[in-house]
This record gives structure tokens, sequence and C-alpha cells, in this order.
């Protein structure tokens, strides 16, 4: 097994640079080197490491397959580095770095990006790197600093999740549908309407609920199966039936009136769990750019985030006997 000298340490350094430049002279001006210097340490890398890191041509440098997974933590010693430098020289008047960022793709697409532009004019020196994928991310694998995770299935014995928002969930449909089908009065009503469904529940899902403590369910006959929260309120709003869906798609719509909440003295349970965490590694010195990134994400989510309001206007319009029985 390859064992890494003192020396290999620098040899990182010039790999990181190369592979942020896409060239040996670039990242040979941007150490004070020689392009022949950069060529030798990458080259004594691979031979520490006893794998192809580059694939090289007379056109490009790519990564090869170990160069993808080494050149993740290779950037994370990198900044750590950096960070250790600008301490020691007073010179860390603020965060900085990249700020490498996962989640969902609804969750990222219907929430997160629209915060971002307001979290780097705070920021400038942070550069963001957002990744948006339905699939279990590794975060050391694919070098993420912050995985914003809908699920409660986190491996605490290599990271932190913290809570930065609660997901909650709700039954909508479309004003119009409302006025076509009529307004279930209770939950076995239901078996009368379009039931839309999310695909990957399977085809025997259930919807559960909770009312005062107690535990309800209904198997809806799907009228529409879609593996996708966003395509699912689509269809809702265009009138196709009734869904359950996690507020943060759906509670803006609920807000303004394109969508209608259907039994909203229901607590539904959704099938993503009840929080929205911010999982990052273990560290004893949590980078300071990882630090203010959640920061900014319970102020702008926190316990009551915006896309929730619509609960908030509706418990001020319910009569008082029916704000003293509970959801």
């Amino acid at each position: 097994m390859p064992e890494l000298k003192p020396r290999d340490f620098a040899d990182i350094w010039a790999f990181v640079r190369v592979v942020d430049t896409g060239s040996f002279s670039q990242a040979a001006r941007q150490v004070g080197s020689t392009k022949a210097a950069v060529s030798k340490a990458v080259a004594r890398l691979e031979g520490a490491l006893q794998v192809k890191l580059l694939n090289r041509s007379t056109r490009c440098i790519g990564l090869s397959e170990a160069g993808r997974a080494i050149h993740a933590h290779a950037q994370r010693m990198v900044d750590e580095a950096r960070a250790i430098e600008a301490t020691l020289a007073g010179m860390q008047a603020g965060p900085s770095g990249t700020l490498r960022v996962s989640t969902s793709m609804a969750f990222g697409n219907s929430q997160l990006a629209s915060l971002l532009p307001e979290f780097m004019a705070r920021y400038p020196a942070v550069r963001v790197v957002l990744n948006l994928s339905d699939r279990h991310i590794d975060l050391v694998e694919e070098g993420i600093d912050v995985a914003l995770r809908l699920t409660p299935k986190i491996d605490l014995m290599s990271a932190v999740a913290r809570p930065v928002a609660p997901l909650r969930y709700v039954l909508a449909a479309s004003p119009g549908y409302i006025e076509r089908s009529g307004m279930p009065p209770d939950l076995d009503a239901l078996d009368a309407h379009r039931c839309l469904t999310f695909a990957d529940s399977g085809p025997g899902a259930t919807w559960n609920f909770e009312r005062d403590g107690i535990a309800l369910a209904f198997r809806p006959a799907a009228a529409l199966a879609i593996n996708s929260s966003q395509m699912l309120r689509e269809a809702v709003l265009g009138g196709a039936g009734i869904a359950m869906l996690p507020t943060f798609v759906v509670g803006e719509d609920i807000r303004s009136g394109r969508a209608a909440q259907v039994l909203p003295a229901l607590r539904p349970v959704g099938m993503f769990g009840s929080q929205v965490s911010a999982v990052y590694l273990h560290d004893r010195f949590l980078p300071q750019k990882v630090r203010v990134f959640i920061d900014y994400l319970l102020e702008k989510m926190g316990e009551h985030p915006p896309w929730d309001a619509f609960m908030q206007q509706a418990n001020r319009e319910l009569p008082i006997d029916v704000l003293r029985s509970g959801p």
C-alpha cells in the first residue's frame, strides 16, 4: 500500500493547481515555478500513489477515474492549508474559498437557488458550487462541504446533521379542480377524487396523517404517478387532481391562491422525513465558509420558513374553536 511522504504534500498542491487551471503552464505561473517542475511534481505524486491521476493529450488535460476521487480529498487539503496560512498571517478578514453544496433537485430549484445571490453578496470571497441531485451523495468522495438533506437516514458516525427548517406536507389541488369536483369533507371522501402520487412510493402507496395524536391512513388509487415533486406540482396546478406535496414545493402556490389546501384539519406525514438538515463532516475546526452558510440558512428558513407562511395566514382565518382543537 502506498505511503505518502512530506514531499508528496507539495506535489498534491501542484496537482490541484493543474486541475484548477487545466494547464501545466498556467499552474506553473501561479506557483512561481516552471512547467517542467510542475509536470515532475504530478509525476512524482502518481508514482507515490501508484495510480494515474491525469489523462493528457495535445489539446487538453482530464482527470482519470482515480484522479477524480483523489482530487476531492486533495482540494480539501489545499483549502485547509490556505485557511491556516491566512490565519497565521492575520489575513482572515472573512469567509473565503470554494463552498460545495448539494441538495435535491426540488429543494434546490424551489428554495435554495433564490437564496444564493444574497449569500454571495454578503461573502464575495466565497465561491459557491451547487450540485443538484436526487441520488445519495457521499460527502467525502464528491468533496461536498454541506448537503441539505430531506431524509432522516444520515450516517452520524461520519457526519453532523443540523436542522435548518421543518419539513411539512400538505394535500393540495387547484381551485379549478375543487370547483369541478368539490372539496372532500373527510378522508373517506378522497375515494371519489383523482389522486396524484409520487411514483417512487410504489403502486400500493399509503398517505399517512395525524390528528390529535391519532394516526390515520388512506391508500389512493393513483390517477397519475410522477417521480418528481416539481412535476407533481405542475399537474396539481393544471387541475389534474389532489396530491400530497412538501410545503416548500407548493406552499407559495397556496398562499397566492394558485392552489388550495385540502383537508387542512389533518397533518400529512410525508415520506421524506420531518426536517431539512444541513449535513457536514465531523470537523473540530469547522471552516468559516461552512459556518456562515449554515447560519445564513437558519436566518432565511428556521422554524417558520417563508414557504409555510400560508399556514399562519390560514390559522388567523380559522374560528377559535377550530384553533383550539389542534391540527
